[in-house]
């Protein structure tokens, strides 16, 4: 397994420094040529479905950083669920193209029940009109790290020790 660029590591970083969040991994996915009538395909369940048949599948030049998390379901993973919520709204409500979106396997995998065990939680982090190299799409996630680790501080969001 190759080495993250060291922004994609330093968000991750900051996301798994909050109480009550496990787990953080990434991915980058070209949304280019995905069609909505191929959605539906487990091959693609990771995706915001919802979003992307809105706009028939994924828009030219178009790439998806997802960031994947879950809980320790502690309280403390409330609080920083919770804030997670606001932070990404309001870069949302401020021109950014990210959401945050719950993601679970179906309650039942033959006879085992899975209720419980598979909820998780992404990012989803859209650049339109990608560049031909990453470092651009680097550098909103650099600056969106920047902005996180702020708000932690200014609203004293509990770290881990």
């Amino acid at each position: 397994m190759g080495q993250l660029p060291k922004e994609i590591e330093l968000f991750q970083k900051t996301l798994e420094s909050l109480k009550g969040i496990e787990n953080v991994c990434s991915g980058i996915d070209n949304l280019e040529g995905i069609k909505g009538s191929e959605l539906g395909s487990s091959s693609f369940s990771h995706l915001p479905i919802a979003t992307l048949l809105r706009t028939d599948g994924g828009l030219n030049d178009e790439v998806m950083l997802q960031f994947e998390f879950t809980l320790d379901r502690s309280v403390e993973s409330l609080i920083s669920l919770e804030f997670l919520s606001w932070f990404i709204r309001d870069h949302s409500r401020g021109g950014g193209l990210i959401q945050l979106r719950t993601f679970a396997l179906p309650p039942k995998a033959g006879n085992y029940s899975q209720l419980g065990e598979t909820l998780k939680f992404h990012i989803d982090y859209f650049v339109e009109n990608a560049p031909e190299t990453l470092q651009p799409i680097l550098d909103k996630i650099s600056n969106l790290n920047t902005s996180l680790e702020l708000f932690i501080k200014l609203y004293e969001i509990p770290l881990k020790g």
